[in-house]
């Protein structure tokens, strides 16, 4: 390993049992991170270093003396930057709704060991994407990060439980009146005039499962957002619309490369969710995002250009970090992170597979770009560019025409 500082994690629960059969499972990665195992919260505590903090913190949430949600708050205030993760066997409301405020990602107990270090390495590979940026030391600085809303993960529940019911999902929803007043909001633009949708189990049979899911996390990112002062250049309302025409857009490219139904629907997520990271900075970080706009204003440069010579880092990495805590499939964190030039990859790094195939990356990158180059007035959306490079790559350059007519069909 020569001199790579490994990787610290900490793992902690008040069961002998459980640790020692974490210990067993990620035995192999002794050589690469630094794992520390508490019995308790406080045993956790006293193994705190500020000047050697923790990159990730695995903890159950029902524990003896000091719990995994009293822990998590404890730890947001110690060490911020840390990732912080449940491992749970008992995933019922109460405990998801504790879990969502302190967790970034809830990990049903028993996991599978595979799973468990691809979760562990992807939460760490993005975050090492991002450097040691400006930007990323603002966004740790900033205190944490949004957590995912509960009624995505009581969501996600249903849908992962062996007859998932539409109507249950409707009355989950249901249960938060200004979530459900968003979704209904985005699904009414998203279903076209005409076809007005008033209600939730109306608006969940209307997308399905798959995508009720994702218009749950679209709604609190933007309801988030609505309770930040904006500041200047930052538009919400067309940000979404801009969205939702890049999911649409990339849905449609989709559909004509592959008969593959995940990565569809991945295609649509990611094209939806594509711009989450100016979200976060618009809200999270006003000055830093003002500082980027007046620059590409001034200078006449892309935002996200902008971004990279004040920061060394995009909100597209911002966006695909934070929706990779958040345990999203991996095509969609990828194709986030990288939608404005797919063939900046790290080789061998962080992506789905090392052969280059259609991918949801390739659908929303194309997306993005008619959707930016129709509205070229806006600095925020302007000056696309296509990633030729991976274009050639995929044996796909002279596809762009036909994806072209084909988006025009959709509006």
């Amino acid at each position: 390993m020569g001199d790579v500082k490994k990787k610290r994690i900490l793992f902690v629960d008040d069961e002998e049992n459980v640790l020692h059969g974490l210990k067993l499972m990620l035995h192999t990665m002794r050589g690469y991170w630094d794992m520390q195992f508490a019995q308790s919260g406080e045993d956790a505590i006293a193994l705190l270093d500020k000047d050697n903090p923790f990159e990730i913190i695995v903890c159950d949430m029902h524990m003896q003396g000091m719990d995994g949600e009293e822990l998590l708050k404890k730890m947001m205030e110690v060490s911020p930057q840390t990732v912080r993760f449940i491992l749970s066997g008992n995933l019922d409301t109460d405990t998801l709704i504790k879990a969502s405020s302190v967790a970034h990602q809830v990990l049903a107990k028993p996991c599978d060991p595979h799973h468990l270090r691809s979760v562990l390495t992807r939460a760490m590979s993005l975050r090492d994407q991002l450097g040691e940026s400006s930007l990323r030391t603002a966004l740790l600085e900033m205190g944490t990060l949004p957590s995912v809303p509960v009624i995505y993960w009581e969501i996600m529940n249903e849908i992962n439980a062996p007859e998932p019911s539409i109507e249950r999902v409707g009355k989950i929803i249901e249960k938060d009146p200004g979530m459900s007043a968003k979704v209904l909001q985005i699904v009414n633009v998203h279903s076209g005039p005409g076809q007005r949708i008033t209600s939730i189990s109306e608006a969940a049979s209307a997308l399905g499962l798959e995508n009720i899911k994702t218009f749950v996390l679209v709604a609190e990112m933007f309801s988030q957002a609505e309770d930040a002062e904006a500041p200047e250049g930052f538009d919400l309302d067309q940000l979404w619309r801009h969205g939702l025409q890049v999911g649409e857009y990339a849905q449609a490219i989709a559909q004509v490369e592959v008969e593959d139904q995940k990565v569809i629907d991945d295609s649509y997520t990611a094209g939806l969710l594509h711009d989450v990271g100016l979200l976060i900075l618009a809200s999270k970080l006003p000055e830093e995002f003002s500082a980027a706009y007046n620059l590409a204003k001034e200078k006449k440069i892309s935002l996200e250009q902008a971004e990279k010579d004040l920061y060394g880092a995009t909100h597209a990495e911002v966006g695909g970090y934070l929706l990779d805590l958040w345990g999203l499939p991996e095509s969609v964190v990828e194709a986030i992170s990288y939608h404005y030039f797919p063939s900046a990859k790290p080789a061998g790094g962080y992506e789905v597979s090392s052969e280059v195939t259609f991918s949801p990356i390739t659908a929303v990158h194309i997306a993005n770009y008619f959707c930016e180059d129709e509205d070229s007035s806006n600095v925020e959306y302007a000056i696309a560019s296509v990633d030729s490079t991976h274009l050639v790559e995929l044996g796909m350059s002279d596809r762009i025409s036909s994806w072209w007519d084909v988006c025009a069909q959709v509006g």
